[in-house]
């Protein structure tokens, strides 16, 4: 559930036509690393490397950035669900494709514009990938900037991946957890997030189907409502959760932040429950921790507990 979660939030749709844009094949000076990854680019002049996310952000433009996102699947069975019928459904608008090689990976290269949150952005997308993993290296800008989405699209066309560089992904991001609390295994970084469960399989085949993802907002909104905005992220999952009132609603702190636990279970399955923290930065955003179990699975709950308390910010 949370792994079709996190790629349902991010994938793009396209089809596949034939081959013609071409990736440099040795770095430069000016290549930077996108930290955590083996991937390389030249950033357009002021991108910075961001604290957020994988890759680089206009500091004076939150709207700017060039952002990298590896999912643990397959590339040809992800580009099978590339089509202009879901592009629509996301309010997205197809308008230039073309097929890539990235190293040694088949690629797409995409251009599309996008209306969200009350504005057009436009967006060019480098995919690649091959039957484990699949990278999104997605640059973003407001429609009407067009000197920028040049730079930008320009700065995708830089980039060069070092398939024999050694990286731990987890490196970058702006916390730990310590799944060994909670005798769950490390699968896969997805963006600001994590997952983990019994058995490195997907989905995954234990008997107690514990799993846990993790993220981190992009964004540093600040949430009037913390209890209320807890309750209503319950319907950003693609099944039907609803709060189980006999366990309640809890306050609870964790590495000097506060928020909210709850329990839900799920309307859509009568065999799973979920478990739910989301700890508030005092700089704004959040960190959404939801582990899943089957219903009526104590260890489960009490190893998920165990690891989401060892949550800490890195300094």
């Amino acid at each position: 559930m949370t792994i079709k979660l996190r790629i349902t939030t991010l994938f793009l749709a396209i089809s596949i036509i034939g081959f013609g844009q071409e990736l440099p094949k040795q770095k430069t000076e000016k290549h930077q690393q996108i930290s955590g990854t083996n991937i390389f680019i030249i950033p357009p002049v002021s991108f910075e490397q961001s604290d957020n996310f994988k890759g680089f952000q206009n500091p004076v433009d939150q709207t700017s950035m060039i952002m990298s996102v590896e999912i643990p699947g397959p590339y040809s069975e992800i580009t099978k669900g590339f089509n202009s019928e879901m592009l629509k459904t996301r309010g997205m608008v197809l308008k230039t494709k073309k097929e890539i090689k990235v190293a040694e990976f088949n690629g797409l290269l995409v251009e599309l514009d996008h209306q969200a949150n009350g504005m057009l952005f436009s967006k060019h997308i480098l995919i690649y990938g091959n039957e484990k993993s699949t990278t999104l290296i997605n640059g973003v800008y407001l429609k009407d900037s067009l000197q920028l989405g040049e730079k930008i699209k320009q700065s995708i066309l830089t980039t060069i991946v070092q398939s024999d560089l050694k990286t731990n992904p987890r490196e970058a991001l702006n916390y730990s957890l310590d799944e060994n609390a909670g005798f769950l295994k490390f699968k896969a970084v997805i963006g600001n997030g994590m997952i983990f469960n019994r058995d490195l399989k997907t989905p995954t085949e234990s008997v107690d189907k514990a799993s846990l993802l993790t993220d981190k907002s992009f964004s540093k909104v600040e949430i009037a409502n913390k209890k209320l905005f807890c309750i209503s992220r319950l319907k950003k999952y693609p099944d039907d959760y609803s709060v189980i009132p006999s366990k309640g609603i809890n306050e609870i702190e964790i590495n000097h932040l506060k928020g909210f636990e709850l329990f839900a279970k799920n309307n859509d399955k009568d065999d799973e429950e979920m478990y739910q923290v989301i700890l508030f930065d005092d700089n704004g955003g959040y960190y959404l921790f939801v582990g899943t179990y089957a219903t009526g699975s104590e260890n489960a709950v009490t190893d998920i507990k165990n690891i989401v308390k060892t949550f800490k910010r890195k300094e």
